[in-house]
């Protein structure tokens, strides 16, 4: 065979093989690296029912990263009445950047300017129109992007772009938490369960402009310790129960999970499942001091996984894995130690561990919004920091 007719044949199976390999990308049998998976990523890619699955490492693809933060603002003074606070239970920030502080004993919202300036007062205590008993959950939405803050009475009530109470809205059940839609609805987390039964869970729900159910989108028990007292029922939460958390994507997506397994799905245009994130490592285990603390609490059997979830605009989920607050007379649940993350790519990939300050509720284009209880000095912060490397976070 000569020499010429060797480099044809060679050259005809090469040409086969490169056949094979396109046809192969086109079935969807091959992912090529940087694709569906990164160099050095050591999770799985698979397909459910149609839906894409992620199944993550126990380690991030780019380990631990500290995050260069720098105070810019800190609003809280003594003596001054529109700056002094007693129990701040949310922060927020709307699109121009205004700094909204929830002064959940104080019955009211203060208003402050990108610079920390203050602008107004919204609400005051009582249980009238534009009133408040201990607000909390601050969130902006609607066709509008209006304010929307939730009291103690499980109302809901939206403002315009200057504070003036628009009206209330009081859902079907009692839940923990709410986003506006685009559609003056909301989606909440529903408390689910009976007293008289001692059964508990969460329901994730799409609610119209006036607080009534229309979807189920997601249901879980829970194991919140309950009790006959007489003729009522004793509830006690620990912060250690299951739980479903849920946070708001860009372009109306939504992401939610429930604590008792790390998975977290992602849903899109008409809630529709498209993704599904999952971690692939042991259960948590309590440790010594909180088995014993916890110790009269037998439904307590299994650690969460997770204790919370936040977004950025950047489509990143970030996933708090530690439980840092404790009880403290005279405030209630307060942060003591950072918060601690694992950090999602908007297409599931589990990129980096980070660490936030305390009481973060907000983190968008660079800026993350906080809190901070002082107890020597009996003060409370609303804080600002900047990301100074936030434009070099990993995103895929």
């Amino acid at each position: 065979m000569s020499r010429g007719y060797r480099q044809i044949m060679r050259a005809s199976r090469f040409k086969r093989v490169l056949i094979l390999i396109r046809a192969a990308l086109v079935a969807g049998l091959i992912v090529p690296a940087g694709q569906g998976q990164q160099a050095g990523w050591k999770g799985k890619i698979m397909t459910e029912e149609g839906v894409r699955v992620v199944v993550n490492p126990a380690e991030p693809l780019y380990g631990e990263i500290k995050l260069d933060l720098v105070e810019e603002i800190r609003i809280g003074k003594e003596g001054d009445d529109r700056a002094q606070f007693y129990r701040i239970r949310d922060i927020a920030a709307d699109p121009q950047g205004n700094i909204y502080v929830d002064d959940y004993s104080n019955g009211r919202v203060q208003v402050f300017d990108p610079q920390g300036g203050f602008l107004r007062t919204i609400g005051r205590p009582g249980q009238g129109p534009g009133e408040f008993e201990n607000p909390t959950l601050i969130r902006f939405g609607g066709r509008e992007g209006r304010l929307f803050v939730m009291d103690r009475f499980q109302r809901i009530n939206l403002f315009d772009g200057q504070g003036l109470y628009i009206r209330s809205i009081m859902p079907e059940r009692s839940f923990d938490n709410y986003f506006p839609d685009a559609a003056d609805g909301f989606v909440a987390v529903m408390r689910t369960g009976s007293g008289k039964d001692l059964t508990s869970g969460h329901a994730l729900c799409r609610l119209d402009a006036n607080g009534k159910t229309r979807a189920v989108l997601a249901e879980f028990p829970s194991n919140l310790h309950m009790e006959r007292r007489g003729e009522g029922t004793l509830v006690v939460t620990t912060g250690y129960e299951m739980t479903l958390y849920a946070a708001p994507l860009a372009g109306q997506g939504l992401v939610y999970g429930h604590s008792k397994d790390y998975e977290l799905v992602v849903l899109g245009p008409e809630d529709r499942k498209v993704l599904v994130i999952r971690q692939d490592e042991p259960r948590p285990e309590f440790t010594s001091k909180e088995k014993k603390d916890l110790g009269r609490f037998p439904g307590l059997k299994l650690k969460p996984y997770f204790f919370g979830i936040l977004t950025d605009l950047e489509g990143r989920i970030y996933v708090q894995r530690n439980m840092n607050a404790e009880g403290k007379k005279g405030y209630g649940p307060v942060a003591t130690t950072d918060k601690r993350y694992d950090v999602f790519g908007p297409e599931g990939t589990f990129l980096f561990r980070a660490a936030l300050p305390p009481n973060t509720r907000v983190i968008r284009d660079g800026l993350v919004y906080s809190y901070f209880v002082d107890e020597d000095q009996g003060l409370e912060y609303a804080q600002r920091f900047r990301i100074k490397n936030y434009a070099d976070l990993p995103v895929k």
